[in-house]
C-alpha cells in the first residue's frame, strides 16, 4: 500500500501543476481587462497604473505563476482582487457549506445504491424488476438542473405544495431538496455497479455450496455476495467524487447555496483571478485527494488488490 500512496502522490503532483498553470493562463489572459470593469466612470489611469502594479499584472505570466505557486505551498491563497479579502477565508467559508451538501450527497447515494442493487440482484428475473431497472436507467439520463427546477416548483412553491424552504442554507430543512437532486444520477449510476457486482458473486460455486448447506440467504447475500460489490462500488465512487463537486455548481445555483459553485462563478463574472485559482487549487487537490483515497479504500476491502498489483 505504501508504493501505491508515492506512486499516487508522483503523479499527484504533475498533475496539480498542470491544472494549476492552464487555469492561470486561462484567467489572466481572457479577453478584457480586470480592472476596467465597472460600469461607473472611467477610472484615472494613474490610479489603473498603480493597482496593475499592486496585483502584479505587469510582471511577466510566468513568473507571477511561479509565485502564486510557492505562495499556495506556504499556504497563502492570496487576496482577493475585488475585496481584497483572504481567498483562504473565502474559500473556507464557501467550501464547508459544499461539503455538507456534497457529503450528504455521496452517503445517500451509497446507501440508497447499495439498497436498490441488492434488491435487483435479489428478485433478479422478476417483472417488476425489469421496470425497476428501466426507470433506474431512464433517471441517470435526466439532468440534475431539470429535476432541481422540478423539485423546487412542486415541493418548495405555492404552485406546489409548499413542503421545503425555497432559498438558502439556514436549517436542516433547506438540506433535503440539494442533497436529493445531487444524489440523484449517482444513485443510478452506483446501483448499476452494485448489482452487476452482487449478481455475479451469487453466481460463484462457493456461494452456491453456502446456499445449498442451509446458510440463510440473508448471510450469504451480506457477507459473501456484497463484500465482492463494494470493491468496484468504492473505486467508482472515489473517482465520481470531483463529478459530485462539480455539480454542486449547479445545484447551488438554483438552490441559492453560497458554496464553492457560486463562488467560482461569481468570481469567474468579476474577473477576481486569485480566488478562480484558489477554487482550482482546491478542486485539483479534491480530485486527486479523492482518487487516492480510492485506491486505498479498494485495497482495504479487498487486500488481493494489493498482491496482484506487485505481480
Amino acid at each position: 500500500m505504501g508504493q501505491l500512496v508515492l506512486t499516487r502522490l508522483g503523479w499527484a503532483v504533475p498533475t496539480f501543476v498542470v491544472i494549476t498553470a492552464l487555469t492561470f493562463a486561462m484567467a489572466h489572459l481572457a479577453p478584457g481587462d480586470p480592472l476596467l470593469l465597472s460600469d461607473e466612470a472611467a477610472p484615472d489611469a494613474g490610479l489603473v497604473a498603480l493597482a496593475r502594479e499592486r496585483l502584479e499584472l505587469d510582471r511577466p505570466l510566468t513568473g507571477r505563476y511561479l509565485r502564486w505557486f510557492a505562495n499556495v505551498l506556504r499556504g497563502d491563497l492570496g487576496l482577493s482582487a475585488v475585496d481584497r479579502a483572504p481567498v483562504a477565508e473565502k474559500i473556507a467559508e464557501a467550501l464547508s457549506r459544499t461539503v455538507l451538501v456534497s457529503g450528504l450527497a455521496l452517503g445517500l447515494s451509497c446507501l440508497a445504491s447499495v439498497a436498490l442493487g441488492l434488491l435487483l440482484a435479489t428478485i433478479h428475473g422478476a417483472r417488476w424488476a425489469r421496470g425497476l431497472g428501466a426507470a433506474l436507467a431512464l433517471a441517470s439520463g435526466v439532468p440534475s438542473f431539470w429535476v432541481a427546477v422540478m423539485a423546487l416548483l412542486l415541493l418548495a412553491t405555492p404552485r406546489g405544495l409548499p413542503l421545503f424552504p425555497l432559498q438558502g442554507l439556514d436549517t436542516p430543512a433547506h438540506l433535503v431538496l440539494p442533497v436529493a437532486c445531487l444524489a440523484w444520477p449517482t444513485v443510478a449510476m452506483l446501483t448499476r455497479y452494485v448489482h452487476d457486482g452482487v449478481a455475479r458473486a451469487l453466481e460463484q460455486d462457493s456461494v452456491r455450496a453456502a446456499l445449498a448447506r442451509g446458510v440463510p440467504a440473508r448471510r450469504v447475500l451480506l457477507r459473501h455476495a456484497l463484500p465482492n460489490a463494494l470493491v468496484p462500488l468504492v473505486t467508482v465512487l472515489g473517482l465520481h467524487v470531483p463529478h459530485v463537486f462539480a455539480g454542486s455548481v449547479v445545484i447551488e445555483r438554483v438552490f441559492g447555496i453560497q458554496g464553492m459553485g457560486l463562488l467560482a462563478l461569481d468570481a469567474i463574472g468579476t474577473r477576481d483571478a486569485p480566488v478562480v485559482m484558489g477554487v482550482a487549487a482546491v478542486m485539483a487537490a479534491v480530485t486527486q485527494g479523492s482518487m487516492l483515497l480510492a485506491d486505498v479504500a479498494a485495497l482495504a476491502v479487498d487486500p488481493r488488490l494489493s498482491a496482484g498489483a506487485r505481480r
